[in-house]
């Protein structure tokens, strides 16, 4: 399929729920405040109810029981309840399979949520508290995916020889045959959900870090580091290919050591699983 005609079908995808543009456009206005965001989410039942249910789940650690969307969002914050919605909406956005990458649905948020929760540690780990949007950005940085997953599925034909190839990762094989790759029609993607700018930056350049925009290269980085722990741990999208090509500069940047990585392998697994369930 040619690449145009390819994109031309991304309204055809399966979209983000209204409410969570919504909230996107809330967190970028300096004037929004609680009330606005509550506004935007009681209409949508589905959305509040998974919304309290992740905001009371072990991997938040709340002592008390949030009961409403106002509480949750006292509790946890405008951003933090954003990234909520936005999970709950992107895992209502992944079909069952996808064709193009011979990849189920269950294996693919697999993958997803691991990174989360892997860039989130990381950012704990190494003093990055402050840093925005960590773990919406690892749970969305192979959206482009959905796309060639959904509308490719001939096209796997002939990307899979050449995973045969010791030296060809995933990323090669797509430029090689579809003349793009999933970074950057995940940037359309990206902007197309109306996401905030530091996570379309991050689809775009989470597997050339260095590429990115400096004020974001550490999210970039991030990323890029959880998506290469996350495949080693076996939390993967197999699809074939012998190679996969890390960015050793990406952990210098942030300071990263061994045992760093190490301790957040260790802590992280029983996180993930739970992670995995939550937003499906």
């Amino acid at each position: 399929m040619p690449i145009l005609q390819m994109l031309s079908r991304l309204q055809s995808l399966p979209t983000l729920p209204g409410a969570v543009s919504q909230l996107s456009r809330l967190l970028a206005d300096e004037d929004s405040d609680a009330a606005d965001f509550e506004a935007v989410i009681k209409p949508d039942p589905a959305l509040t109810a998974n919304l309290l249910r992740l905001s009371n789940s072990a991997y938040f650690g709340r002592r008390t029981e949030i009961a409403s969307v106002r509480q949750a969002i006292a509790v946890l914050g405008l951003r933090r309840v954003f990234e909520l919605a936005a999970g709950v909406g992107f895992a209502r956005a992944v079909p069952a399979y996808l064709p193009g990458y011979r990849l189920r649905a269950a294996d693919f948020w697999r993958h997803s949520a691991a990174v989360a929760v892997l860039a989130e540690r990381l950012a704990r780990r190494i003093g990055l508290h402050k840093l925005d949007f960590v773990f919406t950005a690892g749970l969305l940085h192979d959206i482009g995916k959905l796309v060639i997953g959904a509308f490719l599925e001939e096209g796997f034909a002939e990307i899979r020889p050449l995973l045969d190839e010791e030296s060809r990762t995933f990323l090669d094989a797509e430029r090689t045959i579809l003349q793009t790759d999933h970074t950057v029609v995940g940037e359309l993607l990206a902007r197309h959900w109306q996401l905030p700018e530091t996570i379309v930056q991050t689809v775009r350049w989470h597997h050339e870090p260095e590429r990115g925009d400096a004020p974001i290269r550490q999210l970039n980085d991030l990323v890029h580091m959880a998506n290469g722990l996350a495949h080693s741990l076996g939390y993967g999208c197999d699809t074939g290919e012998l190679s996969r090509r890390e960015d050793p500069q990406a952990g210098l940047r942030l300071g990263l050591q061994v045992r760093t990585l190490e301790a957040v392998a260790a802590e992280s697994a029983g996180a993930i699983e739970e992670m995995c369930g939550s937003f499906r």
